[in-house]
């Protein structure tokens, strides 16, 4: 046999051979090439919308130090404020006057005019504050407010919204509150915002933005006073009769002045 014959003789062999084993693993492999590619699936992230709608208590990650006092106010519909989501009782107007309702897991104060105050919590000298809510109507003498160092009906600080400003606002003895800071803020009507404020030694800081929207990274405004050094905390709001407030988490904790 010729050295050509040989290789064509071998080139044959092959060919047949590869058939008979192509033919054997041919569903295989047919399966084999229709699997379909693993891709990575995206997480999922939760983007809270700013708005009308009643934004979500603020998370344990959000706050540091000890917690003071908690109400998301996930209960049945009922006149007044009742007990709070830690299980204390509201304290002040909250549970005495009818204004305040809880309605639809929304802590509500309607059918009033004046000041209320709603207090939660135990005395301490450095805490901060945490509240979300919203106004039906800025009319120029409404305010939602929280307040620190809350000693009585005479004497506290007090932060809140009015629809143009964000005030820090404070009360001695029952004389008339003074302004201690104001800077502007719009806030609109009937949307959520989220009130933080917060009282180490003699400073007092506080920021507002709207609820679900990112948190400032730094605060809109600080006060400095030595008046008030410990008291509960708590909202304290003005309210015009045809006007709703609603509130629907509330938060206190410890503070430092590392944060």
């Amino acid at each position: 046999m010729t050295r050509r014959s040989l290789i064509l003789a071998i080139v044959v062999v092959v060919v047949i051979a590869g058939g008979m084993i192509s033919g054997v693993f041919a569903d295989s492999i047919q399966r084999a090439l229709a699997l379909p590619a693993t891709t990575a699936r995206p997480m999922q992230q939760n983007t809270p919308t700013a708005g009308q709608g009643t934004a979500k208590a603020p998370t344990r990650a959000a706050i540091s130090g000890q917690m003071l006092a908690n109400d998301t106010f996930q209960r049945q519909n009922q006149a007044l404020w009742g007990t709070a989501s830690d299980g204390y009782a509201w304290l002040g107007d909250a549970n005495t006057t009818q204004a305040f309702s809880i309605v639809g897991n929304v802590g509500q104060i309607a059918n009033a005019q004046g000041n209320f105050d709603a207090v939660l919590g135990p005395v301490k000298n450095n805490v901060e504050v945490i509240a979300n809510g919203s106004v039906s109507t800025f009319n120029g003498k409404t305010n939602l407010g929280v307040v620190v160092r809350w000693v009585d009906l005479n004497n506290w600080y007090k932060a809140h919204l009015d629809g143009t400003r964000l005030q820090v606002l404070k009360r001695v003895n029952g004389a008339a509150p003074t302004q201690l800071v104001s800077v502007p803020f719009a806030a609109q009507a009937g949307v959520f915002y989220t009130l933080r404020f917060r009282a180490v030694g003699a400073i007092l800081f506080a920021k507002a933005w709207p609820s679900g929207t990112p948190e400032p990274a730094q605060w809109l405004t600080t006060a400095t006073d030595t008046t008030l050094t410990s008291g509960k905390m708590g909202i304290r709001v003005v309210i015009q009769n045809g006007t709703t407030i609603k509130v629907n988490a509330f938060i206190s904790t410890t503070a430092s002045s590392t944060m």
